[in-house]
């Protein structure tokens, strides 16, 4: 029987728990196409899937990875539009961290030349989550201020250079003095949260106002000091995940007297009810690119068989830009 490198885990917790396995290469059903994979790209939720602090519930065992591009190398008997040998992206709930992937052909997307494998899974998901939260949820105009937590992350630096684009002033927040030169580089002013106040740091940029959008994705008090302290009256908040896995709770009345909206950001739920909208956004991102207004990082690439050494880069804050692995 032919087999394919995976990783696997069969139990919740930290890095240990993940296992190269071999095991079969998956056959398609017949609305699925079987993808030879050639970049997979590592977000936090992967780990908070592992740890078991993700959204949705995680499945065991399984094969970890949910965002992939490669070749389809199989098509089942029902599929259309897709044949062997075409460059595709998507997503799968799991089982992407291998050499093969078998995926539903109506969620795949064709690449387009000129656009490599390692670009689509750095650019794709994460693109498409900066571009909602800034426009759709965050309603950014010119001339306001944003401020984006964990700036130097997939999500973060493709939000700067969007943020610059539609004539907003930037400010981002991230733990080291590289990752802060990195915001600079892309066009933002940077704010070190591991040396003094953040909070101090951005009140006195904004001369006492506050931001009037805050895109945020660490919780605990990092959220609730950007609602209660960092963001303007009348501002914005997009909370798009919760990384230290600190739930916090917020009283209505607190919501009612502060006139400052908190707004939620779950790219899942429109793959579940609007896949036309992802698709819609997955154009104008890569419009963006085309026309040479952004541009993803890709800040490490893995091998397969290193993937405990990718988990344990990003879970350490050690990453920029986007975590690449590659069979």
């Amino acid at each position: 029987m032919t087999t394919m490198k995976a990783i696997w885990i069969d139990q919740l917790g930290g890095s240990e728990v993940m296992q190269l396995i071999d095991q079969p290469i998956p056959e398609p059903t017949s609305k699925q196409v079987r993808v030879k994979v050639e970049a997979i790209g590592l977000n936090y939720s992967d780990i908070m899937i592992r740890e078991g602090r993700y959204l949705q519930r995680t499945q065991l065992p399984q094969v970890l990875g949910r965002e992939f591009a490669g070749v389809i190398d199989l098509v089942g008997a029902e599929v259309t539009g897709l044949t062997v040998g075409m460059r595709v992206y998507g997503t799968v709930n799991q089982g992407a961290l291998a050499e093969y992937v078998c995926a539903d052909y109506r969620g795949l997307l064709p690449l387009a030349d000129g656009l490599t494998s390692d670009m689509a899974v750095a650019l794709i998901v994460q693109g498409v989550t900066a571009l909602h939260c800034l426009n759709e949820h965050g309603n950014l105009k010119a001339g306001e201020t944003v401020l984006i937590h964990a700036a130097a992350g997939g999500v973060g630096t493709l939000a700067i250079q969007m943020a610059k684009a539609m004539g907003a002033r930037v400010i981002g927040t991230a733990s080291s003095d590289s990752k802060c030169q990195l915001i600079r580089d892309l066009g933002g002013e940077a704010i070190n949260y591991s040396e003094g106040d953040w909070v101090a740091e951005v009140m006195k940029l904004t001369d006492g106002k506050g931001a009037d959008l805050i895109i945020e994705s660490v919780g605990g008090e990092v959220f609730l000091r950007s609602y209660r302290e960092a963001l303007s009256t009348f501002g914005r908040i997009i909370v798009l995940g919760i990384a230290n896995g600190e739930p916090v709770q917020i009283g209505t009345n607190e919501i009612l007297k502060r006139n400052k909206a908190i707004i939620g950001y779950f790219l899942a739920v429109y793959f579940e009810k609007a896949p036309h909208l992802v698709v819609e956004a997955i154009g104008r991102v890569l419009e963006l690119v085309n026309n040479g207004t952004i541009k993803p990082i890709i800040g490490a690439t893995y091998a397969l068989t290193d993937s405990v050494a990718a988990f344990d880069h990003m879970q350490g804050r050690g990453s920029v830009g986007k975590v690449v692995i590659k069979p």
